[in-house]
């Protein structure tokens, strides 16, 4: 089965590869065709978790994502559940409130929570929030993820945002660019702080 999924914004990829997965036979082959850099990292990244495989090979300005039916590929073990709190903290601007205060504010509440011994399972970053995983003037604030990040701690920052604020994925400077379909399921599944 091929679909193509070229032009489509996020979470439409995703959703196209669940549902065309869900209505092939086990021992089936799915090419799934994108053309952003979102979009493949997102659907290799449903592929995985799912337990499928799945092989990248770029098509002139496309690319093509060929997951494989019926074959699991290794996952990595689940994260333990002594080392993280059940928790995303959910990141919808690049400050705390307004202004220089607003920007101390994120600094600190960032920095204090390294500071316990369970960190949370996700940070997600939607809106200006994702700003503070791509700008060089939060500098302070990426060398404060990147400290969760070798923690363990898994850091999406929402492509659709990135998109929107014309940032490209090369600016990424911390995490992965995540997506809607994983940013529910993440929402859904822990508890959530805003911040």
């Amino acid at each position: 089965m091929k679909i193509d999924c070229c032009d489509l914004a996020c979470p439409e990829p995703v959703l196209r590869t669940k549902k065309a997965l869900e209505e092939l036979e086990d021992d089936s082959i799915l090419e799934v065709t994108v053309n952003s850099v979102s979009s493949i990292e997102n659907v290799k990244r449903f592929a995985t978790k799912n337990g499928y495989e799945s092989r990248v090979e770029k098509d002139g300005d496309k690319t093509v994502i060929t997951i494989i039916k019926g074959y699991e590929c290794a996952i990595a073990p689940k994260d333990e559940g002594e080392k993280f709190l059940d928790k995303t903290i959910f990141i919808k601007s690049d400050r705390v409130g307004e202004g220089e205060l607003g920007d101390i504010l994120m600094k600190g509440f960032l920095k204090t929570t390294l500071e316990f011994d369970k960190l949370p399972k996700y940070v997600i970053f939607v809106n200006k929030g994702v700003y503070l995983t791509t700008k060089e003037e939060h500098k302070e604030v990426i060398e404060i993820l990147k400290e969760f990040e070798k923690r363990g701690v898994k850091i999406y920052s929402c492509g659709l945002c990135m998109n929107f604020y014309k940032i490209d994925a090369g600016e990424l400077k911390v995490g992965e660019i995540g997506n809607a379909y994983d940013t529910m399921d993440m929402l859904l599944h822990t508890e959530t702080v805003t911040l």
